[in-house]
């Protein structure tokens, strides 16, 4: 039996994807990603002051915390549907995330 749950979390892995998201401009890049559970997101920091990326989607929740100029931070797509992502600093960035 524990090798079934071994493969089938290794299979899930190998399939998961990277979702960059550039944070410029005061403005997330792109601005609506579709994705699935176990995919990751990477938010890249490229403008000249600091960011924050975060959601309060209870099944999704996470905050990145305060997020230097140059720095990349990674989450971990943990549950199906719909979050919005906001940057606590700069209100009006704002990313749609769609998990299915």
């Amino acid at each position: 039996m524990k090798a079934i749950y071994i493969i089938l979390f290794t299979t899930i892995t190998l399939f998961a994807q990277n979702h960059t998201i550039d944070q410029k401009n005061k403005t997330f890049i792109p601005h609506e990603i579709y994705a699935k559970v176990g995919d990751t997101i990477t938010f890249k920091n490229s403008d000249p002051f600091v960011h924050n990326a975060f959601t309060d989607n209870k099944k999704n929740l996470f905050d990145i915390g305060i997020q230097p100029p140059g720095e990349d931070r990674v989450i971990k797509i943990k549950a199906k549907g719909t979050f919005k992502v906001e940057c606590a600093i700069h209100p009006n960035m704002l990313l749609e995330v769609h998990v299915k």
